[in-house]
């Protein structure tokens, strides 16, 4: 089960109550009339299913595959990063999410870790925040496209 780190301010988040009710509904985990349940282990529980449920917007992919990718979901109009150590968030836009799991995996200083990142977002807007994931000369995947590190950052490998 996944732990959503802030749980506090995410139970508080605007609108995060209702798609839970509605996403319990629909699951079938709420009767029809009930509320939320009142075990609140129970109710993190359903929080983290219908987050780790969400769309991907973002991934953040590791070289080796070992650990996984750290993903961006929506959910309640609202972004999670989710990786194998929880959730964090919520986070109001995909942008501000994604920014959030780059700079944390740019502060590991563990280049050549990550391979390639992909979501809803511009190459231009991963590769600038992802530069320092991969040391001069290496490779690194944006949006399907084959990045090199250079002096003067992330560029597009020439065919």
């Amino acid at each position: 089960m996944y732990v959503i780190h802030d749980w506090e301010g995410a139970i508080k988040a605007p609108g995060l109550r209702e798609a839970l009710l509605a996403y319990g509904l629909a699951e079938g985990q709420v009767e029809e009339g009930e509320g939320l349940p009142d075990d609140e282990e129970e109710l993190k529980y359903m929080a983290a299913e219908a987050i780790e449920a969400g769309d991907a917007e973002f991934s953040l992919e590791d070289a080796e595959g070992e650990r996984g990718s750290t993903d961006v979901r929506v959910f309640a109009g609202l972004y999670w990063w989710c990786d194998y150590g929880g959730i964090n968030g919520p986070f109001g836009s995909l942008e501000e999410a994604a920014d959030s799991i780059l700079s944390m995996a740019v502060d590991q200083d563990i280049p050549g870790f990550y391979s390639a990142a992909s979501g809803n977002l511009t190459d231009e807007f991963i590769a600038t925040r992802a530069t320092k994931l991969v040391d001069l000369n290496e490779t690194f995947v944006v949006n399907d496209t084959v990045y090199v590190r250079t002096n003067a950052g992330l560029v597009p490998r020439k065919a």
